[in-house]
């Protein structure tokens, strides 16, 4: 009796120094101070996940802007070619530009359709590739057709409003330039009309979340074409006014804004093409940009509630011995560190390192993403240098000592790191200081290590696709349009000569219809490789669609030398190519211009060389011809 009394009378004592009030009254304290410091924390580690995904989604949005202004781009300055061949074919021959058009529609299948009308020089429709004109077609009223006929004289391609066609009763963008006979006199207007969902192809090629939307406009704010999830929405026509779209708006940038055509919230990347007076934009809905870091925030919530707990458990304890006190401050500090951590990469490796011992702590996660031996392990910089990539090294350790000196307050690097059967592995990892001594010394530093190689290779991937053509593993037309941009600003600079030969196939389409478009497919890969071993390494193959291909020769000599090598390229073409058993006979017909004769520009050296192959058509195919101007 007299034990159990004694027990429960020491109970009672516990009891009552973990209620007294003076501890009470300290511990209220302790978390009025210690609480709002803590869920302050989680505020701002939401607010950097916030900005996180802002600053990540305007990347991106910048990025695929920039990606679709380029293809835009290229597809408008096909539309133009084409329009300027087709009127040179009206003034030459109107009475087969019917046929013309047909060739031009089946030689464009499966990239971009057009409808071609062609007016007097009143605006009355005297030709339309869509049918029979059986009654007078006044189109004088249009903005495309009243741009050509007011031009006064000036050759400049006009880009109308979305309208439905009075010819083809479609919805379309019409592209305009007027035809001017030899004398300066205006002949008429031709127009090319286009469907705008063609210019919405790129979408499908994005993924920015169920709500992310591209855009079309004019610089004067009308929609030309826009996509989204929704099929049903009917935007093209509409205007938009204010920045992007007002004058001064500069040449690309990005903006925040709830959309006024669907009343979504998105972040927005924009472009110009001021050639032709238009505004791409691409952008990514705020709810699908934050939704990636759901789960961090989820964790966040769930960090602040067991801290909060654990402020409480730790500030009642150690307000009651104040040895249990120091100790509960110093691990809540630490768990704290963890914990935040663990936030920002949940489901990664975790380290830790003692600047005292020099010792680093894996955890196995750790240990299995670096191929690490041991759980423990003597770690140093010499170590780090011996199993860090050289290219990497420095970066790494400059952005570790900038955090260790207090200049930043997180620590993140990317690094290839060795692994133990001697291949490299891209890792991420992160740190904080956790324990610092008075003099600000770092004693104590966690973090965590994330395997990124998957990712790494997914990126190198998609950055190659991009630039690439996907049948034939040729420079596609965006790589190729940037190599002979750098090779103009080379020549521009050095004083030499360059040149653009532009080829497609000749009976290549018969081939395709007899045999089918795998045999299709594996004669243009032939013809790649072919024509591939006939160039120096330093110049640029590429197939820009279909069966067109184009060569940039960065440096020759003279004109002639340009020539030389086309021939080489047709004598290749004319060889028999040898498919799946079949043996098949084809040709090409190659068009040359050469820089400075041909023209200064890209634009107009590819306008010289493809009205140039155009040329050697008319001259009866399989041959070479030449323009000094387009």
């Amino acid at each position: 009796m007299s034990h159990q009394f004694d027990t429960s009378l020491r109970f009672v004592r516990a009891a009552r120094a973990y209620f007294h009030g003076r501890v009470l009254l300290r511990l209220a304290v302790f978390l009025a101070l210690a609480l709002p410091l803590a869920w302050l924390a989680i505020h701002r580690a939401h607010v950097e996940l916030r900005d996180t995904a802002h600053e990540e989604s305007s990347r991106n949005v910048q990025n695929l802007s920039h990606a679709f202004a380029e293809e835009v781009r290229s597809t408008v300055t096909s539309i133009d070619l084409s329009l300027s061949q087709l009127r040179l074919s009206w003034l030459r021959n109107p009475a087969q530009f019917g046929a013309i058009v047909a060739e031009l529609n089946t030689h464009l299948q499966g990239q971009l359709l057009v409808n071609v009308v062609v007016t007097d020089a009143r605006g009355m429709a005297v030709f339309s590739s869509a049918g029979k004109l059986t009654t007078p077609v006044d189109l004088s009223d249009r903005d495309y057709v009243r741009a050509a006929l007011d031009s006064g004289g000036r050759d400049q391609l006009a880009i109308g409003q979305p309208r439905k066609g009075r010819v083809t009763g479609l919805w379309s963008v019409q592209f305009s330039r007027p035809i001017v006979r030899a004398d300066g006199s205006l002949a008429g207007v031709i127009v090319a009309g286009v469907a705008p969902n063609y210019f919405s192809r790129f979408y499908d090629s994005i993924d920015l979340g169920t709500d992310a939307s591209i855009t079309l406009v004019r610089r004067d704010g009308i929609v030309v074409a826009r996509t989204t999830r929704n099929p049903h929405a009917q935007d093209s026509g509409r205007l938009l006014t204010g920045a992007p779209y007002a004058p001064g708006s500069g040449p690309y940038g990005s903006f925040h804004r709830v959309s006024r055509l669907d009343g979504i919230e998105r972040y927005y990347g924009w472009r110009t093409l001021p050639e032709y007076g238009l505004v791409v934009t691409v952008g990514q809905a705020v709810k699908d940009a934050q939704a990636r870091y759901a789960g961090q925030r989820t964790l966040l919530l769930r960090v602040g509630t067991a801290v909060s707990l654990l402020l409480v458990l730790g500030g009642w304890i150690a307000l009651t011995a104040s040895d249990s006190r120091r100790r509960a401050v110093a691990a809540l500090a630490a768990a704290e560190a963890r914990w935040q951590l663990a936030l920002n990469a949940a489901g990664e490796g975790v380290w830790d390192f003692s600047f005292a011992s020099g010792m680093i702590t894996l955890s196995p996660s750790a240990q299995g993403i670096v191929d690490a031996p041991g759980v423990l392990l003597p770690f140093d910089r010499g170590a780090f240098r011996r199993m860090a990539h050289p290219d990497d090294t420095e970066g790494v350790l400059r952005g570790l000592d900038e955090h260790l000196q207090g200049a930043t307050p997180h620590y993140a690097g990317q690094y290839r790191t060795r692994l133990g059967n001697g291949n490299w592995r891209w890792i991420l990892v992160r740190g904080r200081v956790a324990e610092r001594a008075p003099g600000g010394q770092p004693l104590r530093i966690v973090g965590t290590v994330a395997d990124i190689d998957a990712r790494k290779l997914q990126e190198d991937e998609i950055r190659h696709q991009a630039h690439h053509d996907m049948l034939t593993g040729l420079p596609n037309r965006l790589l190729f349009n940037d190599r002979l941009r750098q090779a103009l600003l080379a020549a521009q600079r050095e004083g030499n000569k360059l040149a653009v030969l532009f080829f497609d196939l000749d009976k290549f389409k018969p081939v395709n219809d007899t045999h089918g478009h795998a045999v299709g497919d594996l004669l243009l890969q032939q013809v790649a490789t072919r024509v591939r071993g006939a160039l120096r390494a330093s110049d640029t193959l590429a197939r820009i669609g279909g069966d067109e291909f184009v060569v940039l020769l960065p440096r020759i000599g003279t004109a002639p030398d340009a020539r030389r090598v086309a021939e080489e390229i047709l004598a290749e073409l004319n060889r028999p190519f040898v498919s799946e058993g079949r043996t098949l006979e084809i040709s090409g017909s190659i068009g040359v211009a050469v820089y400075p004769d041909s023209g200064v520009s890209a634009e107009a050296l590819m306008r010289s060389a493809d009205g140039a192959m155009y040329d050697a058509k008319l001259q009866g195919r399989a041959c070479v011809a030449e323009r000094t101007r387009a």
